[in-house]
């Protein structure tokens, strides 16, 4: 019973977090959906003289993430999140993960009534977020990775057909679907406003980070500056890729092994540790009782997250 209130009483600190992020953030994301599309650089709003609370909480989130965080942090974290196709200003992502932090960490301390439990949770809380758009751009990125050599044959055919390079990606652009048909019509929309090709495939190169998408779009401006057949090179390309995902496919069923066995190595000592402390409570708590106990289970800890991901890198090979 203890512990499904404890999982009770988590989830709801959670879902009243999303509920504040709802009411607060909704509107405004909806605003900057719209405004990130046309512009690259974040525009100071205005302030008033009459304000609302929702307006006065944001603008502190976003004094205080401006105050503590680096310019260098903050690019980062724009790029990272125009990656994951997540239309939200930098310092409202630092002030949501503020809230998931301070609730987690919270939450933990007054459950535990143990501090390092408490900053352990905050460290925790201030990582989900970006965990999340982490997952978030991997997922898309594997999706667009995938559609890219149909996308490449699309393009070849409607040049051979005698469409321009425009009117051959916007044909790809109708046939295919999320995100490649987003990044295509954004290209093309980019151009149409003034920008040149040039550019807007640079850009689309910066929000993707893909090898992939790196030699499709090096390939065309080479093209462009020193001509040849266009239709011929994309065949190439697409080509490229399809025996680049057939490798990291086979790479992926050899190393499936070592990494399962990496994950169950690593998940072993927490998984001991939680049945001693359900088992027998006392003889796992002397080592949150003394101070040498605490450095010990820190240490072990720290040396069990750098063998885990000395294992995944080992099993995590570059094509």
């Amino acid at each position: 019973m203890i512990y499904l209130i404890l999982i009770l009483g988590f989830m709801t600190v959670f879902l009243v977090f999303l509920g504040l992020y709802a009411i607060l953030f909704n509107r405004k994301l909806k605003v900057a959906n719209r405004m990130e599309m046309y512009l690259s650089d974040e525009e100071e709003v205005g302030e008033d003289e009459d304000i609302s609370f929702k307006e006065f909480v944001l603008k502190t989130i976003g004094t205080v993430s401006r105050s503590v965080s680096r310019k260098s942090y903050m690019e980062e974290k724009k790029t990272k999140l125009q990656q994951a196709y997540i239309f939200m200003r930098v310092e409202e992502f630092l002030g949501l993960s503020l809230l998931v932090a301070t609730g987690l960490g919270l939450l933990l301390f007054l459950l535990t009534r143990m501090w390092f439990i408490g900053v352990a949770g905050f460290l925790l809380g201030f990582r989900i977020p970006d965990m999340v758009v982490t997952s978030t751009k991997k997922k898309r990125m594997k999706q667009l990775n995938s559609q890219l050599p149909e996308a490449l044959t699309i393009l070849s055919n409607g040049l051979r057909a005698g469409f321009s390079f425009i009117q051959a990606m916007n044909v790809a652009a109708t046939e295919m679907e999320s995100p490649i048909r987003d990044e295509f019509l954004r290209i093309i929309r980019d151009n149409s406003i003034g920008k040149t090709l040039d550019d807007a495939l640079m850009d689309f190169s910066n929000r993707t980070d893909d090898e992939d998408v790196d030699m499709f779009v090096t390939a065309l401006i080479i093209q462009r500056k020193v001509g040849g057949n266009l239709a011929e090179i994309l065949d190439t390309i697409a080509a490229t890729i399809r025996d680049r995902m057939r490798i990291r496919g086979e790479i992926k069923t050899l190393t499936a092994q070592s990494k399962i066995s990496g994950i169950i190595i690593s998940m072993l000592p927490f998984g001991i540790g939680i049945f001693l402390l359900i088992v027998n409570p006392e003889y796992i708590m002397e080592l949150f009782q003394s101070t040498v106990g605490i450095i010990l289970v820190a240490a072990a800890i720290f040396f069990q997250i750098v063998g885990a991901f000395i294992m995944m890198r080992l099993a995590d090979i570059e094509i």
